[in-house]
């Protein structure tokens, strides 16, 4: 079962590095296993949940050893605990230089002495996981909560304090993820819940176990093993439809171009997420790239080659449209922009811990696209894996980017597979462009702002000037201030649609190659005026 973090195709298509042992992700919002932290018996009371305790020291000391800024865990840790205890007023916390204390109703239920090193993980989450489980002893509102929020709870009341990007997702959601972005057993369908809750195929896979059965695009779902999933949550139609490669699964939908009902029978097999879908534009190749998983980019070589076997040698270019494409996998994001760079820096990651500071290279000599015209589409929505490629790709000179000034997250979150099998995502590294800069709060700026130009007949040497000065301000600024920031996002406002105008922009570059040079040069002079 396909189901995208966004809806990405109606109808048609109208427009969707292992370190620690835990995976890289650069995706707005976010496989691998970490290892299980210990947690020493310490005679808590039997009531309290040993993998509530295995969970927060585990997050903690991740939080310690990988987070980008050092953390200080005497604030984390008080408002972690205030948040896992809001289910009882009857709970308080006091905290002292040496020590923390809960009182329930002015009666002390627990003491633990505060570690010295505000910067140790372990020990913080040790001491806090002790507090959490003296509280459960004597607190029956808490003792009658789920562990799972209660996790929740604290967790995210950590993450929130440490940057924007790091975030807990708890066992479902992080469920979810990890099928995202590695794939498991499903039939190979997207599917969309409407506003009147019909819960409609939206797209199939090809050869997958729901296309060789015969289900078709505009299918309603009506039941899943003979189970009714009318009116029922899109999160429920997911849960049945996925499950074990080999396993069987029957479908009912309602086919409304016959007006029947079919009862299709299939097997499981192992579906990966689709985000590369290729379609003709005249002489040009549409790519629609929409994440970043661990199949992005066999089958962005594979939409290449469908592309120069269907236009031949008339092929004028390639479009990239990344436009609302929210990121995903570190290591992806680095072999798609193998696919159109050769030899050289693609972009390089500073962090805290010593193994977040690499530099990214192509070795790839000749890469796939050759020398074809790129044209890379962004918007607002467009965010880290895509920045990436598109930062890459312009300050190397092999792609015009076309749109609006990007979402802006330029950071590496590294995630931590928990004990409860939830997920712990953590900001890990910065990332940097070829040319030095970071697109972190700023964005990357295209080559062409179609915010300002958005007609294609309007293009010509007067708008590459203005770009060429534009992105030579955008790229010199090193530490830039809010307000730097605010006042350079304002050159090219971000957007959050996908106008067919930038697809013809782009058509239009790949047929003027004068044009289209003149548009590559605003780029790569700055790139080099920075360096």
């Amino acid at each position: 079962m396909e189901v995208p973090h966004y809806p990405f195709l109606r109808a048609t298509l109208a427009r969707a590095a292992s370190l620690f042992a835990a995976c890289l992700v650069v995706s707005c919002a976010t496989s691998g296993d970490s290892p299980q932290a210990s947690f020493p018996d310490r005679g808590l009371p039997t009531v309290a949940d040993s993998s509530m305790e295995r969970v927060v020291v585990q997050a903690y000391r991740a939080i310690g050893d990988r987070h980008l800024y050092e953390p200080n865990f005497r604030n984390l840790s008080s408002e972690a605990y205030r948040s896992f205890a809001s289910g009882d007023p009857s709970l308080a916390l006091e905290t002292s230089d040496g020590a923390f204390t809960v009182r329930r109703d002015g009666k002390d239920v627990i003491t633990r002495t505060t570690p010295a090193d505000p910067a140790d993980g372990r020990a913080w989450g040790g001491m806090l996981a002790e507090l959490m489980a003296g509280s459960l002893d004597a607190s029956p509102a808490l003792q009658a909560s789920d562990r799972q929020a209660l996790i929740r709870q604290a967790i995210t009341s950590t993450t929130k304090q440490l940057d924007r990007n790091s975030r807990y997702a708890d066992p479902d959601e992080a469920r979810d993820n990890r099928f995202q972005r590695d794939g498991g057993g499903g039939i190979g369908i997207t599917v969309e819940r409407t506003d009147d809750k019909k819960i409609l195929i939206r797209a199939v896979q090809d050869g997958s176990p729901s296309a060789k059965a015969g289900v078709q695009v505009g299918d309603q779902i009506l039941a899943i093993d003979g189970e009714s999933m009318v009116d029922r949550p899109l999160s429920d139609v997911v849960h049945k439809l996925r499950g074990s490669v080999g396993a069987p699964v029957n479908m009912t939908v309602l086919r409304a171009s016959q007006g029947a009902e079919l009862t299709l029978a299939m097997k499981r097999s192992r579906i990966i997420p689709t985000t590369v879908v290729y379609e003709r534009r005249g002489d040009a190749a549409l790519i629609h790239l929409m994440g970043f998983n661990s199949a992005t980019t066999e089958n962005l070589r594979t939409a290449i080659d469908k592309a120069k076997a269907e236009i031949g040698k008339d092929l004028s270019g390639l479009i990239i449209d990344m436009r609302s494409n929210r990121g995903g996998l570190l290591d992806q994001a680095q072999t798609v922009s193998e696919v159109f760079v050769g030899d050289g820096t693609i972009f390089s990651t500073l962090g805290r811990h010593p193994d977040s500071r690499r530099t990214y290279k192509s070795s790839t000599g000749r890469s796939k696209a050759n020398d074809l015209p790129i044209v890379v589409l962004m918007n607002g929505g467009s965010a880290s894996a895509a920045e990436i490629v598109a930062a890459a790709l312009q300050d190397r000179g092999r792609a015009v980017v076309v749109g609006t000034t990007s979402y802006g997250k330029g950071t590496v979150q590294t995630v931590v597979r928990l004990a409860n099998e939830g997920e712990l995502i953590l900001t890990w590294s910065r990332l940097q462009a070829p040319s030095g800069y970071t697109w972190n709060e700023l964005g990357v700026l295209p080559n062409i702002c179609t915010a300002k130009v958005g007609d294609a007949g309007k293009l010509g040497a007067a708008s590459m000037e203005t770009s060429h000065g534009q992105l030579m301000r955008w790229h010199a600024l090193r530490n830039p201030t809010s307000q730097e920031v605010s006042d350079l996002r304002k050159i090219c406002p971000p957007g959050e649609t996908s106008p067919e105008a930038d697809v013809e922009i782009a058509g239009r570059l790949l047929r003027d190659r004068v044009l289209y040079a003149q548009a590559v040069q605003a780029g790569t002079q700055q790139a080099a005026a920075a360096r």
